[in-house]
């Protein structure tokens, strides 16, 4: 059985491709696990990094619990 992580834990990703570096660069390594279904997971960046300058936002993301193409994750 695979051990996967909960909501409320903590992740650290890890860009594979260029778009995966991209948005870690962006957004954070760091990141919280919101929900986990079907062999995928929600998380939400640590910091709020997305929208105008004065009105940022949390960045969102589906991440699949294996073989994600973009991302490795560590928790």
């Amino acid at each position: 059985m695979m051990d996967i992580p909960n909501p409320t834990d903590k992740v650290l990703l890890r860009g594979k491709t260029r778009h995966g570096k991209n948005r870690i660069h962006q957004h954070g390594n760091l990141w919280f696990v919101e929900e986990v279904r079907g062999g995928k997971m929600l998380l939400r960046s640590e910091h709020k990094t997305e929208g105008p300058k004065h009105n940022k936002g949390f960045d969102g993301r589906w991440v699949l619990l294996k073989n994600d193409p973009n991302f490795l994750y560590f928790y």
